[in-house]
C-alpha cells in the first residue's frame, strides 16, 4: 500500500507485554514504511523483550532511562523521523498494549493519504458494552469540558492513535509536558491555533479490561485536567484582580458623584433600559481603568497571545464595550425595577458576563 510506505508510526512503551515484538512486526508486513519503537526506560526486565525486535531499514527502536513519560517518549520518536527519515511524509502515533489494529493504523495512512489537513485522531466507540466504565464515563466529562472551555468537540480526546502530516512535526514536538498530560496538550494547541482535528472511526479493543495500560487514574487524571482547566484558572485569576480594580474604582467614582451631584441621580431612559447617570459614568470610568490592566494581563499571561496587540484590541475594544454597556444598563434597571441596591447587584450581573467575556476572548479576541 503506497501510503503505508509513506508513513512512520511512532509507539512510545513502557514495560510493554509479548504482544509488542508481534505487533510490530504486523506493520511491517504490512507495508508501513518506518516503525519507531521507543522503550521509555522500561528496564532490565524488559531489554530482551526490545532486542526481540530486529532493526533494520523499517525498524528502529529508541532506549534511554529512567522513565521519563509518554510525552517524552513521543517526541523523541518525533525528533527522530524529522532529523533521519526525510521519505515519511505521515507520521501516525499508536500504544503499545494493543488497542490499537494494524488495520485502523493502515486506514489512518490511507485517509491522511487522501486528506493531510489538521490531525486525525482514532475515536472509539464508547457505547459498545465491553467498555470499562471509567474509559466510559471519563471521555465523555473530559469532551463536554473541552468543548465548553475551547469550543471544539472532540469525541475521544485520550485517544493515542493519531495522525498528522510531517509539515506539523515541529509544533508536535514542541508542545509541552512529559507525561499524558501531552496529548492533552496537542489537542489545545490545535485549538488555540484553529488546526482542524479530524475523527475517524476505529475499533474499540479493551483487552483483559484495559489491564495493559500504565495510566493511572487519580494522578494521571489531576495532571490532564490541571491542563485543561489551566487556561481558564488564569483567566479567573486575572478577571478577579480586574474585578477589585473595577468593583473599587466603581464604589468611589459611583458615591463621589453621588455626594458631589445629588443631580445625577434622575433617571434617564434609552430604547427599552433606563440609566442613572451617576451609575452609568462610574461604571464607564472604572471599566476603562480596569478594562486596560485586564487586556494586558489576558494578552500576555493567560492567552500567550504572541501576534500584534493592533489585531487583537480592535476585537478586545469589541467585547470590552459590549460588556460595559450591558453592565451600566443591567445594573440600572435592575436598581429601578426591582429597588436593589446598585452597589451589591452590580456583583451577579458582572459575574454572569464573566463567562460571556472569556468565551468571547478565548475563541475570538486571542486567537493568534
Amino acid at each position: 500500500m503506497n501510503s503505508a510506505k509513506h508513513t512512520a508510526v511512532v509507539i512510545p512503551a513502557y514495560k510493554p507485554d509479548d504482544r509488542l515484538p508481534p505487533y510490530v512486526e504486523a506493520l511491517k508486513t504490512a507495508g508501513v514504511g518506518k516503525i519507531v519503537i521507543v522503550d521509555d526506560g522500561s528496564g532490565e526486565g524488559h531489554k530482551a523483550l526490545f532486542a526481540s525486535i530486529p532493526q533494520d531499514e523499517v525498524t528502529h527502536v529508541i532506549s534511554y532511562v529512567p522513565n521519563a513519560g509518554k510525552g517524552v517518549a513521543l517526541k523523541r520518536g518525533m525528533q527522530y523521523i524529522l532529523d533521519s527519515c526525510p521519505d515519511q511524509q505521515y507520521i501516525i502515533t499508536a500504544d503499545s498494549d494493543g488497542q490499537h489494529t494494524v488495520k485502523d493504523v493502515l486506514r489512518m495512512a490511507e485517509a491522511l493519504t487522501e486528506n493531510s489537513e489538521g490531525v486525525l485522531l482514532g475515536s472509539r466507540d464508547f457505547s459498545q458494552p465491553d467498555v470499562p466504565f471509567k474509559s466510559r464515563n471519563g471521555n465523555r466529562i473530559t469532551s463536554t469540558v473541552f468543548k465548553l472551555l475551547y469550543g471544539v468537540w472532540v469525541s475521544d480526546t485520550q485517544t493515542g492513535l493519531r495522525g498528522f502530516a510531517r509539515e506539523h512535526l515541529p509544533l508536535m514536538i514542541a508542545v509541552k509536558g512529559d507525561r499524558y498530560e501531552y496529548e492533552m496538550n496537542v489537542l489545545i494547541e490545535c485549538a488555540h491555533k484553529h488546526l482542524p482535528m479530524r475523527a475517524l472511526p476505529i475499533q474499540t479493543v479493551y483487552e483483559n479490561n484495559n489491564e495493559g495500560s500504565h495510566f493511572r487514574a487519580v494522578r494521571d487524571s489531576a495532571r490532564i485536567y490541571s491542563v485543561i482547566l489551566a487556561g481558564f484558572f488564569r483567566f479567573i485569576s486575572a478577571s478577579v484582580l480586574s474585578f477589585l480594580l473595577d468593583y473599587g474604582l466603581y464604589l468611589l467614582f459611583n458615591n463621589v458623584l453621588k455626594a458631589a451631584a445629588p443631580s445625577m441621580g434622575q433617571q434617564m431612559d434609552f430604547l427599552f433600559l433606563h440609566f442613572v447617570p451617576h451609575i452609568a459614568i462610574a461604571t464607564v470610568t472604572a471599566r476603562i481603568l480596569s478594562g486596560i490592566f485586564n487586556f494586558t494581563v489576558n494578552r500576555k499571561f493567560v492567552f500567550g497571545d504572541k501576534s500584534s496587540a493592533k489585531k487583537s484590541f480592535p476585537r478586545y475594544l469589541a467585547v470590552f464595550f459590549l460588556n460595559m454597556f450591558l453592565s451600566a444598563a443591567l445594573t440600572s434597571s435592575l436598581h429601578l425595577w426591582f429597588g436593589w441596591s446598585d452597589n451589591l447587584i452590580k456583583i451577579p450581573v458582572d459575574i454572569l458576563l464573566f463567562f460571556m467575556s472569556y468565551t468571547l476572548q478565548q475563541r475570538w479576541v486571542f486567537r493568534g
